[in-house]
């Protein structure tokens, strides 16, 4: 079994987990834990860079010792994070919390770009990155030095991994912190100056695929090759062999994102979408391209029904929404960090309508995974997806209620994961790529099995007239 076995690594927004696969894909074993997140203030969310570490290694070695397995029998350590969260750190040490993707503290900044033309968001990292110069005397005293790093999880698991690998990224990556040229496949000097950056400070972009190091003895027991690095959805995609132009997945977690693979580089993508890098393979395959739209809030939305006590836990949501038949008229649009795609209103918020004194608590469950359900048509309509089937992956994919009702409204069979982690099994796979323990893209197809198929069933004039109503409910949050 020696160094045939294959580990992808995970860090989401509120856990990391690891995967151990063979080189077909079988799951060997999955061990995960929960990340703290910390909102100090309205619009702020931050994390611990290293929690983030601790935990990372505590899941590796959980996965390896749950498949009675040693360091030595894994080729390849594939790592993919949540994207446009912010670390800066010189030396190995975090300067300050991590600051999440989700934060909102650079919204005047980009205020001012869209002012002037420029289509920025509050997600890119970039908005991040220079409140934190501006704002956090240890991160502009490390500028001054010239020993300033800042990136996304993605490069400093790596680096803290291999006790100082090179400073790297890839292109998936460094595409969500708004400073990346699709068209130059590097930092752009240009958008880099926008935010007062030195690009000196940021990673060097390498292949998805590139071994860039081993992992330090003293974590896992032994080397452990790190050979690629990905964004949490082009994982994802990866995983689910969205290999070819035309080819779309869509991820339920926290929140929910649809990517599209694109031919050739994205030009004038749709309102509300967003042209990113996939990956970058080993030649002849090169860079790939994606378009991609989000909702801010799905699996969210049942992680606050559980806060106001509707909800014992997420994984209840199937159970207590078939206490009733239907959601009786009640809607929720899950907009509580604003809407993204195709409307981009951070100043939406979250509504809940129609309730009477008959309602009750399976339908204000039916009624947010149908309003999840609402916003993930709403991006296949807006990215015009056109596909025989829909695969699904994420942790909220787990609900089969959620899935019918993405099904029956968007018109599209949908496809569930056989493998729920296929985050870290694209980062898995991934690695497998890089040393060769999967030899082409068609042996990474191969080890997606098929999962459970969704067909629609209600009628087209039904689907129309629910559209109809959600629309006039998204004007109402908006």
């Amino acid at each position: 079994m020696s160094g045939e076995l294959l580990l992808g690594l995970d860090l989401g927004t509120t856990r990391v987990g690891a995967l151990l696969v063979d080189a077909t894909g079988q799951r060997l074993a999955f061990a995960e834990r929960p990340l703290t997140t910390r909102f100090p203030e309205p619009g702020r969310v931050e994390q611990d860079a290293e929690e983030m570490l601790a935990r990372s290694v505590e899941v590796l070695r959980e996965a390896l010792a749950s498949a009675g397995v040693q360091a030595t029998d894994v080729a390849g350590l594939g790592i993919t994070t949540q994207r446009a969260t912010v670390i800066a750190w010189a030396e190995g040490r975090a300067l300050s919390p991590a600051i999440g993707w989700q934060d909102q503290r650079g919204a005047p900044r980009v205020e001012e770009l869209r002012a002037r033309g420029i289509p920025y968001n509050t997600q890119a990292s970039a908005t991040k990155m220079q409140w934190l110069l501006r704002e956090n005397a240890a991160v502009a005293d490390a500028e001054r030095a010239g020993s300033l790093r800042l990136a996304n999880p993605d490069a400093w698991l790596t680096e803290r991994l291999t006790e100082g690998a090179p400073f790297v990224t890839d292109p998936g990556c460094a595409a969500a912190t708004g400073l990346y040229s699709l068209a130059e496949g590097a930092f752009s000097a240009g958008a880099c100056g926008l935010f007062d950056l030195d690009p000196r400070h940021l990673p060097e972009v390498v292949e998805t695929t590139a071994v860039v190091g081993e992992t330090a003895a003293e974590w896992l027991g032994a080397p452990v090759p790190v050979a690629a690095r990905a964004g949490d959805q082009q994982a994802a995609a990866f995983a689910q062999g969205t290999h070819r132009p035309g080819d779309a997945k869509l991820t339920l977690g926290t929140s929910a994102m649809l990517d599209v693979h694109h031919d050739g580089m994205p030009v004038d993508p749709p309102v509300g979408t967003y042209p990113l890098a996939l990956w970058r393979l080993p030649a002849p395959a090169g860079d790939a391209f994606c378009v991609e739209g989000s909702v801010h809030t799905a699996g969210a939305a049942l992680d606050w029904l559980c806060e106001i006590g509707v909800l014992p836990s997420p994984e209840d949501a199937d159970r207590i929404a078939a206490e009733v038949e239907s959601s009786g008229g009640v809607m929720l649009v899950p907009a509580f960090q604003g809407l993204g795609t195709p409307y981009m209103d951070d100043d939406a918020r979250g509504l809940l309508c129609g309730i009477t004194r008959g309602s009750r608590r399976g339908h204000l469950v039916r009624a947010a995974l149908e309003g999840i359900a609402h916003r993930c048509t709403d991006l296949l309509e807006a990215l015009e997806v056109d596909v025989d089937v829909l695969p699904v992956d994420g942790g909220l994919a787990a609900s089969d209620r959620l899935l019918q009702d993405l099904a029956d409204l968007s018109g599209t069979p949908v496809e569930r994961a056989a493998e729920l982690e296929t985050t870290a099994l694209g980062a898995a796979l991934l690695a497998g790529l890089a040393t060769k323990r999967l030899p082409d893209l068609e042996a990474c197809r191969a080890a997606r099995a098929p999962g459970r198929r969704f067909e629609p069933t209600r009628p087209s004039n039904e689907r129309q007239l629910l559209r109809k109503d959600w629309q006039r409910a998204i004007d109402r949050a908006r």
